[in-house]
């Protein structure tokens, strides 16, 4: 009976142990391995399409996909807005942009995917960003769900949401023609984690980590070589966030970090559809979740405290 009760605890052992090395080890591998991003940087004049590209993140990974050769076009609602950060990019890069101006909320209506597929018109697009997020207003707040009005509760489906799933059904029969192709979604650490003041907003990013899954098997059931990514996103330093420069840490991405993490891991075929491209927020995320659930809501709850407070002070 011992020996036996020893031989199920040897195998246990022997398991978790293996279970453990494999882990580390695709850890070590996704985060270590040289970025693919070249991979859709083919054939004449490849193109790059970043939503919610006028600051933040969107802008950075105009400026990062510039670096690397690729022609991008800035989307955006406010078009003196877009004009200005062309000015600027114009003259640090040799390649070309374009601008399309589009309001997140706006219906889906024939008018709006002439707008969009005018956009791209003869255009070897390659790569395509889904960034944008919020509500449609300028100012973002972290609102309980209990003080959600109808217009921001249409706000948050719709810029985070239904916006994207429109474009995505736009530009997907573009990218098919240049494949291969990339297609990232921007998700949230709140799928992980529940968050406060988010309720709507980790909604429609649940659907789009969703969403990503399931196109990511229909381009390999249908023989297509579009890769599909969802990138799950802690804190990164911006005015949207109510963090600056002088906020990054280990936890918190620099705009600059977070793309150039995320770059670095997209062509890899050892890739899944849900990732977490800065380290930091892996690292983050893991110790959170391991956690028990009540003192996990406790370091969440306190984590909003402070997001607050922060985009209380930049009002």
């Amino acid at each position: 009976m011992s020996v036996s009760l020893y031989n199920a605890c040897a195998v246990v052992g022997a398991s978790t142990l293996s279970y453990i090395s494999f882990k580390t080890l695709s850890t070590l591998l996704f985060y270590l391995h040289s970025s693919k991003i070249q991979r859709y940087h083919h054939g004449h004049e490849p193109w790059a399409l970043v939503t919610g590209a006028s600051d933040g993140i969107g802008l950075e990974f105009v400026n990062q996909l510039a670096q690397r050769g690729f022609n991008v076009i800035l989307h955006g609602r406010s078009e003196t807005k877009l004009k200005k950060r062309l000015s600027e990019l114009q003259p640090k890069y040799k390649t070309s942009f374009k601008l399309l101006v589009l309001d997140a909320t706006a219906p889906a209506t024939p008018e709006f995917d002439e707008t969009v597929l005018s956009a791209v018109q003869g255009l070897n697009l390659t790569v395509v960003i889904h960034n944008v997020a919020g509500n449609g207003e300028a100012k973002v707040d972290m609102p309980m769900f209990l003080d959600f009005s109808a217009k921001q509760c249409d706000g948050w489906i719709d810029v985070n949401a239904r916006f994207t799933t429109h474009l995505t059904r736009l530009l997907l029969p573009v990218l098919l023609k240049s494949q291969p192709g990339l297609m990232l979604f921007m998700s949230s650490a709140v799928t992980e984690m529940a968050s406060p003041g988010a309720s709507l907003y980790t909604g429609a990013k649940a659907y789009l980590e969703a969403l990503t899954k399931c196109l990511n098997v229909e381009m390999k059931m249908q023989g297509h070589d579009i890769e599909m990514k969802s990138l799950t996103t802690g804190m990164v330093a911006t005015t949207q966030t109510g963090r600056s420069e002088k906020d990054v840490s280990f936890v918190v991405a620099s705009t600059r970090a977070f793309v150039r993490a995320t770059l670095a891991q997209v062509g890899w075929s050892w890739g899944t559809p849900r990732i977490t491209p800065y380290i930091g927020h892996w690292v983050q995320f893991g110790l959170i979740t391991s956690l028990p659930t009540r003192l996990q809501d406790m370091i969440v709850i306190s984590m909003v405290k402070k997001v607050q407070a922060q985009m209380a002070k930049r009002d």
